[in-house]
């Protein structure tokens, strides 16, 4: 009986261990401690940057804006998005090349891809580092470079009123 009342108090210290160091984990990747001129800061940089790597004529196209996101464990939290777009280059490989290895320098995990057809639209698709994620889509048409902030805790619709797009 003993025996078997120790084992469940080990059982239960070790589940409250493992998921207060799941908790701890979860809120460091996704911002927590960020305030939001933090986050909104941080998206603008990284697109910016990012755009730099390819040269002029960016022209913003979206944000960066206020957005909803989940903190985990059913907490909702905001983070900022924003997009830039420009004229398609000559040489759209080169390009996703160079912002893939601009992305992997700043610990980003990357995936690239390309749609189907006779003349594919080339991108990257970015995770982490110092964004939630990124995309960048050398679209023959035009390209575009997005990021979405960290989340952070805050509540969406109280920031929207208050005005903190």
């Amino acid at each position: 009986m003993r025996h078997t009342r120790l084992n469940a108090i080990i059982t239960v210290r070790a589940t409250a261990a493992a998921l207060l160091t799941a908790t701890v984990l979860a809120g460091c990747s996704a911002g927590v401690g960020a305030s939001p001129e933090q986050a909104k800061g941080s998206v603008v940089r990284f697109v910016d940057e990012s755009t730099s790597i390819l040269g002029d004529g960016w022209e913003p196209n979206d944000g960066p804006r206020l957005g909803k996101c989940g903190l985990g464990l059913g907490q909702g939290g905001v983070q900022y998005v924003y997009a830039k777009v420009r004229a398609a280059s000559a040489d759209p490989k080169a390009d996703v090349e160079a912002v893939e290895q601009h992305w992997k320098d700043l610990g980003v995990t990357t995936e690239r891809y390309q749609t189907g057809g006779e003349d594919p639209i080339l991108g990257v698709r970015g995770r982490g580092g110092p964004v939630s994620s990124s995309d960048f889509r050398a679209d023959p048409r035009g390209y575009t470079i997005d990021g979405s902030s960290l989340c952070i805790p805050g509540d969406f619709d109280k920031m929207s009123l208050e005005g903190q797009e």
